[in-house]
């Protein structure tokens, strides 16, 4: 998922700082107008996650002083070692984590320009996904309706 994060951080009295807002952007990148990748996470990387769900898009965080669509291309490199063009954000929504922190999620779309996908450690395999082939039913529904607006948009 390609994600920036801006972290609001309030200090407490024993002067230990925690972020309780974070921004993250997701890609779905789209081949032929007509498919979504989603890529499945390794076991490795669910045990570090508080998302439920062993499929995701595309993301990552944006280092700072770096701009969104640099920082989109870098993650697409990094976990599919892709390209893509015409980055759009789609919509935004907020999640809660049982830690407390509240994530505010952009969608983005982007075209699939071209590579060989060639997965991160973070990911052990990925499928293209269209909204009538029926692979959507094992997908969280987040995941679907991402898909249904990034074929829409």
């Amino acid at each position: 998922m390609l994600a920036f994060f801006i972290f609001i951080i309030i200090k407490t009295k024993n002067t230990k700082c925690r972020v309780i807002i974070a921004i993250a952007a997701k890609c779905a990148v789209v081949l032929k107008q007509s498919k979504v990748l989603v890529l499945k996470k390794t076991v490795e990387e669910m045990n570090g996650d508080f998302s439920k769900s062993s499929y995701d898009l595309l993301g990552g965080r944006v280092r700072y002083g770096e701009e969104v669509e640099e920082a989109l291309r870098r993650e697409l490199l990094e976990e599919a070692g892709i390209t893509c063009e015409k980055f759009n954000l789609i919509t935004t929504w907020p999640v809660i984590r049982s830690d407390g922190l509240q994530i505010h999620i952009f969608l983005y779309r982007a075209d699939f320009k071209g590579g060989v996908i060639t997965l991160s450690s973070e990911h052990d395999d990925y499928q293209w996904i269209s909204l009538q082939d029926g692979a959507t039913s094992s997908h969280p529904k987040w995941i679907t309706r991402s898909i249904s607006l990034a074929l829409e948009s």
